[in-house]
């Protein structure tokens, strides 16, 4: 089961990456023939995303949640900002996704029903500003679904557009997956969204699958298309 190969003639045509000698795509051995080969390559070197190790990307492998999101951030580009201990769910300083958190969180790009648990707390300090305190569980070492990844990139884009840019954010009238009636009620209309824009599509056998756990070259698909809007 894959995506359907679209996305690697649309982000040749619409992403120039600058290759460098020594190019990061050039040593991974698991990629050669793969459907999402020359989207990985061009994504890999470009920076956007990374091997499991220097030789592997382990394209049919699961990605993690922290993983699609330090993706996603890169690909729109959203800086991180430093950890701060106590606002960050039950992330740790010492989680290497930790700036990525926080700063989905501070900026409101984090779904919060892909947090167990969420609360928030509005914090006033003795100078008089204000910050938020977040609880729950990010999870982040989670294999990420699909209905997860297509809810987290539509947030990423919507992020990146202003008041006048908002005005074509249409969802569709009905999407064509033979088990719409699957995807969770939190994220119907955000996948709605999603494939509006393009962002996502079905499975082979006409499913969207929006439980099933998300692999390295479909996030790569999904991240080439959403560099390419």
């Amino acid at each position: 089961m894959r995506f359907k190969k679209t996305a690697a003639t649309l982000l040749s045509c619409a992403l120039t990456f600058a290759v460098s000698a020594n190019a990061l795509a050039a040593s991974f051995t698991d990629i050669s023939g793969h459907w999402a080969e020359d989207t990985i390559i061009a994504l890999a070197d470009g920076g956007v995303v990374n091997g499991v190790t220097e030789t592997e990307f382990q394209p049919d492998e699961k990605v993690t949640r922290a993983e699609f999101l330090k993706m996603v951030m890169n690909a729109v580009g959203i800086e991180t900002v430093e950890y701060r201990y106590g606002e960050c769910l039950e992330v740790k300083s010492d989680d290497w996704f930790a700036p990525y958190v926080q700063s989905a969180l501070d900026k409101g790009i984090m779904p919060s029903n892909m947090i167990t648990g969420y609360t928030v707390e509005v914090v006033t300090d003795e100078d008089g500003s204000t910050r938020a305190v977040y609880g729950g569980a990010f999870n982040g070492i989670l294999p990420i679904t699909r209905e997860e990844m297509a809810v987290m990139t539509q947030y990423m884009y919507q992020y990146t557009r202003n008041a006048n840019t908002m005005k074509d954010m249409e969802g569709a009238s009905e999407m064509p997956f033979t088990d719409v009636g699957d995807i969770s009620g939190w994220a119907y209309e955000t996948v709605k969204l999603a494939y509006a824009q393009g962002f996502i599509d079905g499975m082979d056998d006409g499913t969207f699958s929006p439980t099933a756990t998300a692999t390295r070259a479909q996030a790569a698909i999904i991240i080439s298309r959403l560099m390419a809007k």
